[in-house]
């Protein structure tokens, strides 16, 4: 195996899966350079490596469905026996993640090997890539049913429900344009509702954070949008509002 002074974190939704088989699971990944540290005025961290790249060799039936995170790429190989994800710059003490999602076949119960994860970038200044590191993926298959009814991995579930803030905000922005305010609002108030909810359950601060600034938006919109109910967002459209000026939680 490679490795390198790249730290990468696996981990699952559920501790086990179905002997049977799944269709969907979730696998959130972590990846960074040295120490995390803190941002301290305008200084932009050390690229420690310029495009990274993820490469997925599965075990025979499984399939890497989808990856959703911070700006990732995802192809398939023109044969199809892998599949690539590409994850951008790594800068030094700077960390990010991604779900991957998977079809996984059925297999004996035990812990087996479903796949390779391959790790390359390049040096900065220099065209040449380079594999910095290896890893073999494993899942736990089970017939039981307790583990099976498990509940999913708190920083898993987490990661997911705040990685859907940024499509719902696109969607519920293109109502606010059409002049439909009323269901742009019902969009983010209903995922407000749902990250309050989780909030008070877990007492969960980044699910406030993430409800307030949801909430936020909703009303800056609103009394925004108003005045334009006539008019197509073709003719008059406030560029001072736009989805790229929307910052979310990373967690």
């Amino acid at each position: 195996m490679v490795k390198s002074m790249l730290n990468v974190t696996y981990t699952w939704d559920k501790e086990s899966i179905s002997a049977n088989g799944s269709k969907q699971v979730n696998l959130l990944i972590e990846w960074g350079y040295g120490a995390i540290r803190k941002r301290k005025g305008n200084l932009i961290p050390k690229v420690a490596g310029c495009d990274l790249q993820l490469q997925f060799v599965p075990e025979n039936g499984v399939s890497l469905l989808k990856a959703e995170g911070v700006r990732l790429g995802f192809k398939r190989s023109e044969n199809g026996d892998s599949m690539f994800v590409h994850c951008g710059d790594v800068r030094r003490g700077k960390y990010r993640q991604a779900i991957l999602t998977f079809s996984i076949p059925a297999h004996s119960s035990g812990r087996h090997t479903i796949g390779t994860m391959e790790w390359s970038w390049r040096k900065p200044s220099q065209e040449k890539r380079t594999l910095i590191r290896t890893d073999q993926l494993y899942i736990h298959y089970t017939h039981h049913l307790g583990l099976l009814s498990s509940p999913s991995n708190p920083k898993v579930e987490k990661y997911i429900k705040l990685n859907e803030t940024s499509p719902i905000v696109k969607k519920a922005l293109r109502m606010y344009e059409k002049g439909e305010q009323e269901r742009g609002a019902f969009i983010l108030t209903r995922q407000a509702d749902e990250l309050l909810i989780r909030a008070a359950r877990s007492d969960d601060m980044d699910y406030l954070q993430e409800a307030e600034l949801l909430l936020a938006i909703r009303n800056k919109w609103s009394s925004t949008f108003v005045s334009f109910t006539a008019y197509s967002s073709k003719v008059f459209f406030n560029k001072a509002i736009s989805v790229g000026d929307v910052h979310f939680t990373e967690t």
